[in-house]
């Protein structure tokens, strides 16, 4: 007697899954991220080796039925045959199916007929198109988008007609209100520009045979693209081809152009550069031009995180991805790329790829081009420092360089230099402390308690009584500055921050009125309900100000 498995498996039969390609498709179209990916696939099909187009234009516009996109080539046209087991290239261009991955040849850069799959997500499709041989073709496929919603096959209307005597091949494509549901702001030339160079055909990021000339219209505005990923014009990547890294310390930059290191590994490079001079290449998030950015068939698609593909000191702050403009050439992921081609799906290849790339910014990071453009920041502020020293020495022994001195008026004491004249409220500082340790600042009593300062509020603390009889205050605040012009935009509180001890009161450009009390170094100024007192080192008793002639005419040793 058979048993019971023995039975079910007898009884088993085969089963046909269902599928609506249709819904498909409407599902497939309408992950693509990005209203301008129509561009680049149609970009692509005209950029084809095959197509061998010598020029493109790109045109775009806004009307009442919303964005509109053409894109018009003059290269070998699109035939029709109408033959579904030989179809021409117009008869691929209307296919909803999945083109290269049920069998059918694609040119170059076609895959999954995705230019074609967008370009039905409009209003209105329009085509003419020219090949050697035969007649002219004009199509126009009314509410695409509109037909597959309401779960249609829409119907492209197609008509022949002869181009006359003077056959020009070619194809003109034009999608009319790319996508029907919106009709929001405009795209700008420099949107539109941008996109192009760095996500589409346009930005190829290798060496091009015969590339097409491309003009790009805008809202009326017109001009020329240089084909070719704009951050690598003047990039001589052959040159250190083997090296693979080359450091040019003149303009803090580092080049790379890195192979897996076993030739056994699938074919991957690395290439571009980092930098410490974003403003040399115009590096930003907001270019399209920063970070990691994964290039198949030499076709810029979209950002990789660098994390997760092992890049480790390269994406932090040294230098950081907004200093990184890298492109990762890989071919054979092309199959793992998703439908929209905005990322990768997870499959064993895309490990593989990230295991390798890994590997390779490993050695990047770990090479003696890469730490010594690392630590360029700390040599070129040692550098500036060395400058600053030098420059700061020359004016010290400059013969234009003024001198604060104090004269007690006491022969028995002579007069004691105490700093240059102040340029610096960290010189006003010092000035301070050489006063106060001199006992020689016109208060009954001055003892600095704290020195705060650094922006976290106030610069001194002090115990201060100004004369005999007045009140006595602990722990008093003290601003100090170089010159007093203003009180206000400090932020400070005439409640919180009374006192202001500094150099010089300048008349010219002061917006603070100052009143003249008594005693010559004091001021005072009415700010709110309260007084704040301003004193003036420069006019204090005792302080002079000579210059290094005078001070040798007065017998120091300058």
């Amino acid at each position: 007697m058979p048993k019971f498995g023995e039975i079910i498996r007898s009884q088993g039969k085969d089963v046909d899954p269902i599928i609506n390609e249709l819904s498909l498709m409407k599902q497939l179209i309408k992950e693509r991220v990005h209203s301008l990916d129509l561009l680049r696939e149609l970009l692509s099909n005209s950029g084809a080796k095959e197509v061998e187009a010598a020029e493109i234009r790109i045109k775009y516009t806004v009307d009442e039925e919303g964005h509109i996109f053409e894109i018009v080539d003059n290269g070998c046209g699109m035939d029709f045959s109408d033959n579904k087991m030989l179809p021409g290239r117009l008869d691929k261009f209307f296919g909803l199916g999945l083109s290269t991955i049920v069998g059918i040849k694609a040119d170059e850069f076609s895959w999954k007929g995705l230019g074609s799959k967008l370009a039905y997500q409009s209003r209105r499709i329009e085509i003419d198109t020219c090949c050697k041989s035969g007649s002219a073709i004009k199509v126009e496929i009314n509410e695409p988008w509109s037909s597959i919603d309401r779960k249609l096959i829409p119907k492209p209307k197609v008509f022949t007609y002869d181009p006359g005597t003077e056959r020009k091949t070619g194809t003109s494509i034009k999608v009319v209100g790319h996508p029907p549901h919106t009709k929001e702001i405009s795209f700008t030339a420099d949107e539109i520009k941008k996109f192009l160079l760095h996500r589409t055909f346009m930005g190829f990021t290798r060496e091009r045979q015969n590339a097409p000339k491309v003009t790009l219209s805008v809202l009326g505005r017109t001009e020329d693209l240089q084909f070719g990923f704009p951050e690598f014009h003047d990039i001589d990547f052959k040159s250190f081809e083997h090296s693979g890294l080359k450091f040019d310390e003149s303009i803090k930059t580092l080049y790379i152009n890195m192979k897996p290191k076993s030739s056994k590994q699938k074919p991957v490079v690395i290439k571009g550069f980092i930098t410490w001079d974003t403003k040399r290449y115009d590096l930003s998030s907001d270019n399209l031009n920063t970070g990691l950015i994964i290039s198949v068939k030499g076709i810029p698609y979209f950002k990789l995180d660098m994390e997760e593909y092992g890049v480790t000191s390269i994406r932090t702050a040294r230098p950081g991805e907004k200093k990184t403009c890298l492109i990762l050439e890989c071919d054979w992921i092309q199959d793992e790329m998703n439908i929209s081609r905005s990322g990768l799906v997870d499959s064993p290849k895309t490990v593989e790829l990230r295991n390798i790339v890994a590997e390779m910014f490993q050695r990047i990071e770990t090479s003696q081009e890469f730490l010594t453009f690392r630590s360029l920041p700390e040599k070129t502020k040692i550098e500036d420092q060395s400058e600053v020293l030098a420059q700061e020495k020359l004016q010290i022994e400059s013969k234009d360089q003024n001198w604060v001195v104090f004269e007690s008026g006491d022969s028995s004491n002579p007069p004691i230099i105490l700093i240059r004249e102040p340029k610096y409220e960290h010189e006003v500082d010092a000035l301070i402390w050489k006063l106060e340790a001199m006992n020689a600042l016109p208060f009954e009593t001055f003892q600095s308690l704290a020195y705060i300062g650094g922006g976290k509020g106030p610069d001194l603390l002090v115990s201060f009584l100004e004369e005999k009889g007045s009140e006595p205050q602990r722990a008093t605040v003290v601003e100090i500055e170089l010159n007093f012009y203003n009180y206000r935009p400090h932020g400070h509180k005439p409640a919180q921050y009374p006192k202001v001890i500094c150099w010089d009161v300048p008349s010219s450009g002061r917006k603070v009125k100052l009143n003249k009390t008594k005693k010559s170094y004091k001021y005072t100024a009415n700010m709110d309900d309260y007084q704040v007192h301003v004193y003036c080192i420069k006019n204090m008793p005792g302080i002079k100000v000579y210059s290094r002639d005078e001070l040798q005419e007065k017998g120091f040793p300058f």
